[in-house]
Parts: C-alpha cells; sequence; structure tokens
C-alpha cells in the first residue's frame, strides 16, 4: 500500500526536518502530564505564535508556553500529554489548539493556561475505519472508500505514531488538523467531534502536509508538502486541489501569503518559489544559499521573515520577489519564527526561545 511505503519516506524525511524529531520513550506519552520546568523555555521549542499581545510556544515532552511580556518571561501550562508538540492556534484570545506527536490536538478555553486532550493517533485509525467502511457500504460502486478501509486498518497497526504538523481555525468552531501521510481532519463543533477528509483531497500518494495558509479570496487556503506538494482548497466545498505546476518535486516545510496576494513557499536545500496566480505559474525567489527553509512569519508591516535550519534569517521588503540574509543569528538551530515587539523576532530551536533585533 502507498502508506506502507510512506513510512520509509517518513523515516528517511525526519534525519533533516525539525517536525519529526523523536526520543525513545519508555513510557505512555498520552497517559501522562507534562512535567512542570523552570526550564522549559530553555528547552526545544517547535512553533511560536503571536495572539493579540500574548505570544505562545510549544516543544519537548508537552511543553505549552506563554508570556505576556513580549517573550521576556514565560509561563508554563497544565498539559495532559507528554508528546512532542508542533504547532498553535488561537482564533481568539481565549480559544487554542495544539497539535503534535502521537496524532494529538490539545484544547484550552482559558488563553493557554490550562489543556485537554480532544483527539489522538489512535482514535484517528479506529475513527477513520468506522467511517471509510460506512461510506463504502453506502457507495458500493465508489473504488476509492475500500482503498481508505485498507488504510485505517494498516493506521490501526501503528497505533499513535501519527504526527499532526499544523493546525488553523477559521473561527472557534471551525478548523482543520493536518499532517503526515496526508493526514486532514475538520471540526465545526470546537473540536467536540473531528471527521477525517482523506477523501476530499487530491493526495493519493498521501504526502505529508506541512503547511496550511488563507488565500486572499475568503474561504480559499493553500497547502504545502512533502515531495512538490501544493493544493489549493475551498472550506465553503470541503475540497483540496492538487497544482501540477510546481516546478520542484523537493518538500515544502513553510508558506506565505503576502501583502499583494502572492503565495511564498521555502523548503529544502533552500529552494523557494512565489507564485501570483495561484500555482498557475512561478518564479524562483531571488535569495542567497541557505540551508533548508523550515519557517517563515508575515511581520505587521508587510515583510516576509523566512528561516533556515541551520539558524540564517531572511527577510524580504518587495513581497517575497527576493530575500537578504540579516546579520542576526540564535546562535543554533531555528525551527520557529514570530514576529516579537517593535523591531524584534523570537526565534525557537533546541536551546529554546531566543529574541532577536532586526536591523533597521
Amino acid at each position: 500500500m502507498i502508506l506502507k511505503r510512506a513510512l520509509f519516506g517518513l523515516v528517511f524525511w525526519g534525519l533533516i526536518s525539525p517536525w519529526s524529531i523523536v526520543y525513545a520513550a519508555k513510557y505512555d506519552v498520552l497517559a501522562l502530564p507534562a512535567v512542570p520546568s523552570e526550564k522549559a523555555a530553555k528547552s526545544l521549542i517547535m512553533s511560536i505564535k503571536k495572539v493579540g499581545d500574548r505570544y505562545f510556544a510549544v516543544g519537548h515532552r508537552g511543553h505549552i508556553l506563554y508570556s505576556d511580556d513580549g517573550g521576556t518571561t514565560w509561563e508554563q501550562g497544565e498539559v495532559p500529554v507528554r508528546s512532542t508538540l508542533l504547532d498553535i492556534d488561537f482564533p481568539t484570545p481565549d480559544q487554542g489548539w495544539v497539535v503534535g506527536h502521537e496524532g494529538v490536538i490539545l484544547h484550552s478555553a482559558d488563553g493557554g493556561k490550562t489543556w485537554t486532550k480532544q483527539y489522538d493517533g489512535v482514535r484517528y485509525g479506529q475513527e477513520g475505519l468506522a467511517y471509510y467502511s460506512r461510506l463504502a457500504e453506502e457507495n458500493p460502486d465508489n473504488e476509492l472508500y475500500p482503498y481508505l478501509v485498507e488504510e485505517m486498518e494498516f493506521a490501526i497497526t501503528q497505533g499513535a505514531d501519527k504526527p499532526l504538523f499544523r493546525v488553523h481555525f477559521q473561527d472557534e468552531k471551525f478548523g482543520h488538523a493536518l499532517g503526515a501521510y496526508g493526514m486532514i481532519l475538520v471540526t465545526r463543533d470546537g473540536g467536540e467531534t473531528w471527521q477525517h477528509a482523506l477523501h476530499t483531497t487530491e493526495n493519493d500518494a498521501f504526502y505529508h502536509v506541512f503547511d496550511f495558509a488563507p488565500l486572499p479570496e475568503k474561504g480559499r487556503y493553500f497547502l504545502s508538502g512533502e515531495a512538490g506538494l501544493f493544493m489549493v482548497g475551498d472550506i465553503n466545498e470541503s475540497t483540496s486541489k492538487k497544482i501540477n505546476s510546481v516546478p520542484w518535486e523537493g518538500s515544502f516545510f513553510t508558506s506565505s501569503d503576502t501583502n499583494d496576494g502572492a503565495i511564498v513557499m521555502g523548503g529544502l536545500r533552500g529552494r523557494m518559489f512565489r507564485t501570483e496566480d495561484v500555482g498557475d505559474t512561478w518564479t524562483v525567489v531571488e535569495k542567497p544559499p541557505t540551508s533548508s527553509i523550515v519557517d517563515s512569519v508575515k511581520l505587521s508591516n508587510g515583510d516576509l521573515i523566512f528561516v533556515g535550519i541551520a539558524g540564517e534569517v531572511l527577510r524580504s521588503t518587495d513581497n517575497g520577489n527576493s530575500f537578504a540574509q540579516l546579520p542576526v543569528t540564535s546562535g543554533d538551530r531555528i525551527y520557529a519564527v514570530a514576529e516579537g515587539p517593535t523591531g524584534t523576532i523570537l526565534a525557537g530551536g533546541p536551546k529554546g526561545i531566543t529574541k532577536l533585533e532586526l536591523p533597521q
């Protein structure tokens, strides 16, 4: 099956990508809460986001942190799992979601202070099998559903080992979580239930989906991922269609919209491309040679910041047509970046969170 072949790809890809960092746990990370630690802000950080005046960071062993002073000091939230966490989104100041390894989806209703588990990778296989078995029975002429039944049966044999890389909510009820093997889950009730959406995407090879970002048209979004995967979706149609014009077959780890409606993607080997017509045509972005591009943020003034895993910080002031490398460094690898207080960015990596001054 394709999914079995994809497992090899994830192992290989994990050698160079921060999102596949795993450790040999001798306990069930889904059954134990995260341990409070004074050093949490100096441990592995995988994602940083700003919501209003509060900053959030997530990372190793279930760490979820929040800061109300621009990232100078951090508080640790109460988290019910020890999974490595990979992304965070808050559609409102109080309502937030986090996703990560073992297929976990966590929810907070108090601005990130306390968290509950809504979903995990064990449920993914079990509920997916029930869902696609029912669709196969109701639609006997549809060849896709029996195929997805087999994929869910295989997913069950793998246990909870299914990382979710990104989470994005349109509002406090309607959201998506996506990740390895093309996993896409949808909720319309604030995470009380999550529905499989594999059958709504043109991703027959089950390539990993690494990033999710909005397009200028209301309700439309784009997904980027493994092996040159680029899809455009519409939340109203509940579909994601593959764009076949991407000029490279390497993985894209991050993407950003620009103020002029373009899309910029970055990925393996420092490759970056830009499209002004939602993927009909592409141009190579002018930039210095760098390591793999793994995260990005659009600043409040419209500038784009893209970061390389080896610690490079790139800035574009022309809507992503070109990037210059900035003379700033965290002194280590960078896995995550967010806009900080005026004139700064916050970088996350193996040694935690660092505030960097941007040159004027």
